[in-house]
């Protein structure tokens, strides 16, 4: 094995490295050959870390080439390190025999218990336990809990004092008036839910897009969507065990997994947060990863799971759904007066304002109402009563903020092709002809394209052959890299940046190094969790198409506007994900799975 001694640094530097003559086989390559960045995963890092370049070379002598490119006056190279693997075939037959001598022992350990009579001996010890009076018991179970405390704080005795002084501003805050007001209104509101668990899922649809405003409580971040999803969790779990306990027979039926019906959804949410959750033990950088699967993976499927097992009525997974509008709404017109006043605004190609809202970039704006949209124009087309005229007027403002995004995701694929979707599909319900809808929309489409790239400003952002496309073809090669390097688990979850900054990046896209995911669905999946993780996602998914395609047909007239802008969304999804995130920020996979969970149950009224 070969190894290069080198300092890395928030600088533009690599090394191009040859051994014998052909590209070292432990480096990705680009268009010039094997490459070593030298470029930190962290711009924040400097440090001398020994990276290896070459390995399972025959033994003998070898000839290395080490060309420089840039990383002038850094020091790049401190050193070399060689080492050699002797045959290590003996090591693993040695550990396959005490693996199997370990199996085996557990074989006999389980049989051996089979055989023991149990029953008698806790029997006996639960006598004796018995004997002691109720004063005596409780003085046995503090002293042991005392006697945990002490051997902790033995241990861990500087830690506590430090997890003491990290309360800091949470602690303090904790005597103030307004955090008594907060823990009050935190009070009613546990109260309120417990009493109709459908309001804290109301609620948590409403505040989706509003996770990019986390509040920092004892050392950590909370968004307001996650505490109210929490609040409403324990509400949820609360209410059924005081429901359980008073009914015995609730109890013993209740927690039989025989009564769970899981369905396919069920199954394909549960293998994508296995797969997730296994990632954890294979990843490289802990820290980011495992805030992303709370955030990302388990609160989600949280969500998901409360969809799934509150016995919703009609009226309540309306409330819900206008919530998610709701939410959307805020979004739309809080960019809509950004954009009147001139604020939080992004400059583009050609002084292009580009609107942005709540969000850090205005193509997370586009991704999130992109995915309402659909829904809204099949309402406003095919809806009952009050919410076809409510659902028609919000179109107004959140189709205008997401135009005013100035996405090409958006402009070019996600919105045609949902869309078209929503119209075929709707034409189809009417038992009219499809084509001459179809054709006016393109031909609408085509003009409104043509006149777009008559602007300069416009037709600047929205070029395909400028700098945007050329940075997403070599972002797709070194992620194609990445995953080839990690095909099992991939890189971990919210590792691509690091991994893509200080390994993987093309030198022809040095200009944006920042990059935190692929800008595909598909390789989105790949480089975070492998082929595992892409398998799993493409089940999910596919799940959700399956579900969605068929609804249209299988509900009732009020809910069938509701089915066909389901489908428009997750056309949608798979769309504009092509070019850019689908799944892995917090409002997407919260929308995903209250579409899942809200097809699940549509399903499910449709069969009685």
């Amino acid at each position: 094995d070969l190894g290069l001694r080198v300092r890395r640094s928030n600088y533009r530097g690599r090394f191009y490295i040859d051994v014998d003559g052909k590209p070292a086989n432990n480096l990705p390559q680009d268009e010039i050959g094997a490459t070593l960045v030298l470029s930190s995963p962290n711009p924040t890092e400097d440090y001398i870390s020994t990276e290896q370049v070459a390995r399972n070379l025959a033994p003998g002598e070898h000839t290395a080439s080490v060309k420089a490119q840039r990383g002038t006056e850094q020091w790049a190279l401190n050193g070399f390190s060689v080492g050699y693997r002797p045959p290590s075939h003996s090591y693993y037959l040695g550990l396959g025999v005490l693996v199997s001598t370990a199996v085996v022992a557990l074989i006999m350990f389980y049989c051996s218990g089979r055989n023991a009579n149990w029953g008698e001996f806790s029997q006996r010890l639960s006598t004796r336990f018995n004997r002691f009076s109720e004063g005596g018991q409780l003085f046995l179970t503090a002293l042991s809990a005392a006697l945990v405390a002490v051997a902790g704080w033995l241990t861990w005795g500087e830690q506590a004092v430090g997890i003491y002084r990290r309360l800091g501003d949470g602690g303090q805050l904790a005597l103030t008036a307004a955090a008594a007001s907060i823990l009050t209104a935190l009070a009613i509101l546990f109260v309120l839910i417990f009493l109709r668990p459908a309001w804290g899922l109301a609620i948590v649809a409403a505040t989706i897009p509003f996770h990019v405003k986390p509040k920092a409580l004892l050392g950590y971040r909370f968004s307001p969507v996650e505490i109210f999803l929490l609040v409403t969790v324990l509400a949820y779990v609360l209410r059924t065990i005081l429901i359980r306990n008073g009914n015995r027979q609730v109890i013993k039926e209740g927690w039989s997994l025989s009564h769970l019906n899981l369905v396919q959804a069920d199954w394909a949410v549960l293998i994508l947060t296995t797969v997730a959750t296994l990632s954890l033990l294979f990843t490289e950088r802990l820290d980011v990863a495992t805030n992303e699967w709370r955030v990302v993976i388990l609160e989600p499927a949280l969500f998901y799971f409360l969809l799934r097992v509150i016995p919703l009525k009609e009226k309540e997974l309306w409330v819900i759904f206008d919530a998610f509008v709701l939410g959307g709404l805020l979004v739309a017109f809080i960019g809509l007066w950004q954009y009147v006043t001139g604020q939080n605004l992004i400059t583009s190609e050609g002084g292009l304002m580009r609107l942005r809202s709540i969000y850090g970039s205005p193509n997370n704006v586009a991704l999130y109402l992109g995915r309402i949209i659909p829904i809204l124009g099949a309402m406003a087309l095919m809806g009952q009563g009050r919410r076809k005229t409510i659902y028609g007027l919000a179109l107004i403002p959140i189709g205008l903020a997401t135009l005013l995004t100035f996405s090409k995701g958006a402009f070019f694929l996600g919105l045609p092709a949902s869309l078209l979707v929503v119209i075929i599909l709707w034409r189809r319900s009417l038992g009219g002809r499809v084509w001459p809808w179809v054709f006016g929309a393109v031909l609408a489409g085509s003009i409104a394209l043509f006149i777009t790239f008559q602007i300069p400003q416009l037709a600047g952002r929205l070029d395909f052959r400028g700098e945007t496309g050329t940075f997403r073809i070599n972002l797709w090669r070194s992620s194609i890299n990445m995953f080839l390097d990690h095909p099992i688990f991939g890189v971990g979850l919210d590792n691509f940046l690091y991994q893509y900054r200080g390994r993987y990046i093309f030198d022809a896209a040095w200009q944006e190094p920042n990059l935190n995911h692929p800008h595909n669905i598909l390789l989105d999946f790949a480089t975070r969790l492998g082929i595992l993780g892409l398998i799993a996602g493409v089940f999910l998914f596919w799940t959700l198409f399956q579900l969605t395609r068929k609804l249209p047909s299988q509900v009732a007239s009020e809910w069938r506007p509701i089915a066909i802008g389901l489908m428009g969304s997750f056309i949608y999804m798979i769309a504009h994900g092509l070019v850019d995130h689908s799944f892995f920020l917090i409002d997407l996979a919260y929308a995903f799975y209250l579409f899942l969970g809200i097809t699940v149950w549509l399903r499910k009224k449709s069969a009685f």
